[in-house]
């Protein structure tokens, strides 16, 4: 019997195994990631994903296009410290993010590295309930 407050959560940088291999070497591949999700969110389990560190913008919108039907929550971040991503447009990557999420009425939250990018009053609460 589950327990009223069950989740499950994951990472996802991209949908590439190749990706993968290089930068989350330990992890499991995106497809088996993906497939725990389907069934923890057919069981009834709410499910998460952080879509941190964020290596590639166009493979993150591609993750949410991906799994928006089997992800109860999206926490969204970005990358630090990483040469690639001092050229990234993280304004642009949000405002994009945003519009994504909001296509597919994906719940959601703007992680602090990200914030500032946020339009004005934007609802972003600092706590969301990761649960039934």
């Amino acid at each position: 019997m589950r327990a009223k407050c069950d989740a499950f959560a994951c990472t996802l940088t991209s949908l590439d195994d190749r990706f993968s291999l290089k930068w989350e070497r330990n992890a499991a591949l995106p497809d088996d990631r993906i497939a725990a999700l389907r069934e923890f969110h057919a069981a009834g389990i709410f499910t998460w994903v952080s879509l941190e560190p964020t290596l590639d913008t166009e493979s993150s919108l591609a993750l949410v296009e991906a799994t928006h039907e089997i992800v109860d929550l999206y926490k969204v971040g970005r990358a630090n410290y990483l040469p690639m991503t001092y050229k990234t447009d993280w304004a642009d990557y949000t405002r994009r993010m945003l519009d994504q999420l909001a296509r597919f009425g994906a719940r959601h939250y703007i992680k602090r590295d990200l914030q500032r990018f946020l339009p004005p009053d934007y609802p972003n609460p600092l706590r969301v309930r990761q649960h039934h």
